[in-house]
């Protein structure tokens, strides 16, 4: 779906209205309509990243939407799992209190949201996979890398 499609049609219908009223109408239809196109790509793109929430509410299989230029595409994403098993509501006992940078928060919820979950649910499986897998293995194995800034 091409988003400048859906906004022409907007822009042509909305001319087509003014029209009715007369040149001077007509004339100020069409400054409104290209002064609100911008206003109304947003709020279509936020019409439509509600959807999305709500599909994967509601859906195991997550939905995406992914915005290419003027083109939108949505898609089903499969969340992978791994070696984790998804734990049950009884597993759940304990309780730890999080501080975070509302830059972190905000990456957690949309990696949450792109795999369909809650934040909470992301949190737990990010944590299993973490501890479950052998931290000495990665020190060992990794290459290593220069890092900071330097002049030749």
């Amino acid at each position: 779906m091409l988003i400048s499609e859906l906004l022409s049609g907007i822009r042509d219908d909305f001319t087509a209205l003014g029209q009715l009223g007369g040149p001077d109408t007509a004339l100020i239809t069409e400054r409104l309509s290209a002064a609100i196109e911008p206003s109304l790509r947003t709020h279509f793109l936020a019409a439509m990243n509600n959807v999305v929430q709500e599909f994967n509410l509601q859906d195991s299989v997550a939905l995406t939407l992914n915005l290419e230029g003027d083109q939108i595409r949505m898609s089903r994403v499969a969340a992978v799992e791994g070696n984790v098993a998804a734990p049950t509501p009884s597993d759940y006992s304990a309780r730890i209190a999080l501080r975070l940078s509302d830059g972190l928060k905000g990456d957690i919820e949309h990696l949450a949201t792109d795999v369909g979950s809650s934040v909470n649910s992301w949190i737990v499986r990010t944590l299993e996979r973490s501890v479950r897998s052998d931290p000495t293995e990665s020190v060992l194995h990794s290459s290593r890398q220069l890092r900071g800034k330097g002049r030749a």
